[in-house]
């Protein structure tokens, strides 16, 4: 009986965390905000900028600015239209990813000049999980993260203002 105790105890705290008839809260996988940012590479000052969609469960939101006072970017924030089903889709898509199978790959010899792109996928209780795909940097595992939000990026109809990256030098 002595060997059973701790097995039954065991049991018991098992069923008291998960009461019969109840899923388990998804709340450790609940993203909150997806954020994609592009930085331009070497390129004229006056061209370079920085780029920021936010995506949330009821927005979605486009920051781009220049680098320099003299800039040639189409700066401004824009709220873009797009369906709570997208946004829900894209959600529970990427839920499913398992940061653990992700892995950054560092070139022997990094690219002189070349933008830069970062996904964050923020989840409740503060955590993040951040790809960075410095210049020659890439991730195993990390394609379903990149393709997923980038189809998502392309199906947003954005305002013809935020259309043009670039005003009329």
């Amino acid at each position: 009986m002595k060997g059973k105790l701790p097995v039954i105890l065991g049991a018991i705290l098992v069923a008291l965390t998960f009461p019969l008839g109840c899923e388990a809260p998804r709340t450790m996988n609940a993203i909150t905000r997806i954020t994609y940012t592009s930085d331009s590479g070497s390129i004229l000052p006056e061209l370079q900028w920085h780029e920021e969609f936010v995506i949330t469960a009821d927005r979605v939101t486009l920051i781009r600015n220049g680098r320099t006072a003299d800039t040639q970017v189409n700066a401004g924030t824009w709220e873009i239209d797009v369906s709570a089903d997208a946004v829900t889709a894209l959600f529970s898509d990427l839920e499913e990813t398992r940061p653990s199978r992700i892995r950054r790959v560092e070139p022997e010899d990094a690219p002189d000049g070349g933008g830069t792109e970062r996904y964050t996928i923020s989840y409740g209780r503060n955590r993040t999980l951040s790809l960075s795909y410095d210049p020659g940097v890439t991730y195993t595992g990390g394609e379903e993260i990149v393709d997923r939000v980038q189809a998502f990026l392309k199906e947003l109809a954005l305002p013809a203002e935020a259309a043009a990256q670039h005003t009329a030098p």
